[in-house]
């Protein structure tokens, strides 16, 4: 009778709670309608409550009939004997398994229990996952962004966060007899508080997921940016932060500024179009060349070059040449000895003004105008690798 007459009552009090909040008096009205739900539930919860004590009471009276033991089969206890616990194998055995787990097999594992859950977060674990997958497109800058947008993190979740306004309800709560309303308002921080915890953000695995799930923007190069048709790119290489898609197995690539243009996106960046940065120099800084001395003709170098001075810097690929009087033999060719080298982009037709440029081998600095643009630092290249990733570009058709 109880449950039924509360049940009546209810649709009362949730006209209650519709009524509009803006007034004074409406307010009081609808937290006096919520206080009798609260009321009204309690009700039925401890009812509920007594009459499944009732029922256990009554079972506790009559004996439970006897049950026959069952007996395992021969097979399932020789399976059960067989069985060996994966914590309880030797810890060079385990670390080998553990290895071996692709980063969801890894993941999942970790769900099983806590022993398996420290095991499968180790950063040495996670840090094989990250070398063999990224290791060719991450640097120290994508690190050093990470770790800096942890600091972040941390730094606002230390803030105090914005009290919340206790109505009359909440006042009421403090004196009521029932634990309900205290543990849905009083309580509901701490019990925040005792949830599981999240998984630290400040390891391996977190950067690895965070990489993987396309929610860190990392600092890395690309190739031949923004592939739409324009040549003007080609055999060059910009700085941009790339996020990635899981979905197509690609990247969004974000160029930054270029003068008043304002900042460029480009999907669908392919892996083979992007690498690490192999140098510390921020694309507006001129690259203090260490390598002028050691320059000779054939030898590959990437040379900084920008449109103008308001342009960040890309890298742009070239050999070095012989200078006009030499007769380019190899035994009687003496450019190294030469202030003067010749840098060439063979890319570039014979006769385009693009094709060749000097730069001094003692006293290198920017030189340029804005006709022809900047020429900037220039980094000899050191590895057959560095050499066919740039040769892997090679435009079909020379351009003019």
């Amino acid at each position: 009778m109880l449950p039924l007459l509360l049940i009546s009552t209810l649709p009362a009090f949730t006209l209650l709670l519709v009524a509009p909040a803006s007034y004074k008096p409406w307010k009081l009205v609808r937290e006096l309608g919520l206080v009798a739900l609260l009321l009204a539930r309690e009700l039925l919860r401890h009812s509920a409550s007594a009459a499944a004590g009732r029922k256990e009471q009554q079972g506790a009276r009559m004996p439970p009939p006897p049950s026959r033991a069952k007996t395992p089969s021969p097979a399932l206890a020789e399976d059960d004997a067989d069985a060996l616990p994966v914590l309880d194998l030797p810890e060079l055995a385990l670390e080998r398994v553990l290895e071996e787990l692709s980063p969801a097999s890894l993941a999942a594992m970790a769900c099983v229990c806590t022993g398996l859950r420290d095991r499968c977060s180790m950063d040495s674990l996670w840090a094989r996952h990250v070398r063999r997958k990224w290791g060719r497109v991450l640097g120290a800058a994508a690190r050093s962004e990470w770790e800096a947008e942890l600091a972040a993190r941390a730094a606002a979740a230390t803030l105090p966060r914005p009290a919340r306004r206790r109505g009359w309800a909440d006042s009421l709560a403090c004196a009521w007899p029932f634990s309900w309303i205290g543990r849905r308002w009083l309580k509901e921080d701490a019990a925040a508080a005792r949830s599981a915890p999240a998984p630290p953000a400040d390891t391996v695995a977190a950067w690895y997921r965070a990489l993987e799930c396309g929610d860190f923007w990392f600092p890395a190069q690309v190739y031949n940016r923004e592939q739409d048709g324009h040549v003007g790119f080609l055999l060059s290489c910009y700085d941009a932060h790339l996020r990635y898609d899981r979905r197509t197995d690609t990247f969004t690539a974000r160029y930054p500024p270029h003068g008043r243009k304002p900042a460029k996106e480009e999907e669908g960046v392919q892996w083979c179009r992007v690498r690490a940065a192999p140098l510390s120099t921020p694309a507006q800084d001129l690259h203090a060349s260490a390598c002028l001395e050691d320059l000779r003709p054939g030898d590959h170098f990437e040379i900084q070059w920008r449109k103008n001075k308001d342009f960040p810097y890309g890298w742009w690929y070239g050999v070095v040449g012989h200078l006009e009087p030499c007769n380019a033999n190899e035994h009687l060719c003496r450019c190294h000895e030469d202030d003067t080298i010749m840098l060439e982009f063979k890319h570039y037709a014979a006769g385009s003004r693009w094709r060749q440029t000097t730069v001094s081998r003692k006293d290198h600095r920017e030189k340029g105008d804005e006709t022809d643009g900047f020429y900037g630092g220039i980094r000899k290249l050191q590895t057959e690798d560095e050499i066919s990733t740039w040769r892997r570009f090679w435009p079909v058709d020379v351009l003019s």
